[in-house]
């Protein structure tokens, strides 16, 4: 085979490959889906514990000023969201583990309910819908979680700030600082293209160059 020839795996279609690279990403996605809910589990359970004790200590304090008030009203908002949130997956996740839907048919079908079956949908299509459903939670989930931790550091500066403005900024700036730090470490992780992926990324520029001068 010729240095500058592709591997085999390689020979599909060019515009294809926005697809596949979709599908593997969908794939991909499926099979970390247990660890996903275990961890969105962990962190809705850390920010409710978090929003609990800073709720309790602030009541202690009472309605002082603006600072103490912006603070325990974001961290009394934050709250019911995760609370939402940690039961959406817990729910979704038992429900996988234990079958519901396939349950819930053996009951009916036990108790004698003619054509039960009817009302659900074929095996193939449930293990669809499984999917789908866990697809959804964990994208609403993600939702929630941005929404509840931008809720809980406000709160956290709001607080903050009654002591002094400046230990805000002071914490602010290291929420940046450590961004920074965690995409400088993940960017350290991709490797860089090899010769391949250059030579498969300059074909796939000429395709559609040329599907473009074609229309």
């Amino acid at each position: 085979m010729p240095p500058n020839d592709p591997p085999p795996h390689q020979t599909q279609d060019l515009g294809e490959q926005p697809q596949s690279a979709m599908h593997g990403l969908r794939n991909l996605v499926d099979r970390l889906m247990p660890w996903l809910f275990e961890v969105g589990t962990w962190v809705f359970g850390g920010l409710i514990a978090f929003n609990l004790v800073l709720i309790s200590a602030l009541i202690t304090v009472g309605p002082v000023d603006a600072a103490i008030r912006i603070s325990i009203t974001a961290f009394a908002c934050a709250l019911p969201l995760n609370l939402a949130g940690m039961l959406l997956l817990r729910l979704v996740k038992d429900a996988k583990e234990i079958g519901l839907d396939d349950l819930t048919l053996q009951a009916f079908q036990d108790a004698g309910f003619s054509q039960i079956e009817a009302y659900f949908p074929a095996s193939p299509d449930r293990d669809l819908q499984r999917k789908r459903r866990s697809n959804l939670t964990l994208m609403y989930c993600l939702g929630i979680v941005i929404l509840s931790g931008a809720l809980t550091i406000a709160g956290l500066m709001a607080a903050l700030w009654h002591m002094a403005w400046w230990i805000a900024a002071a914490l602010g700036a290291a929420i940046i600082f450590s961004a920074v730090l965690v995409v400088g470490v993940f960017a350290q992780f991709v490797q860089p293209e090899s010769d391949a992926e250059k030579e498969l990324k300059r074909r796939y520029v000429e395709e559609q160059l040329k599907k473009k001068e074609h229309h």
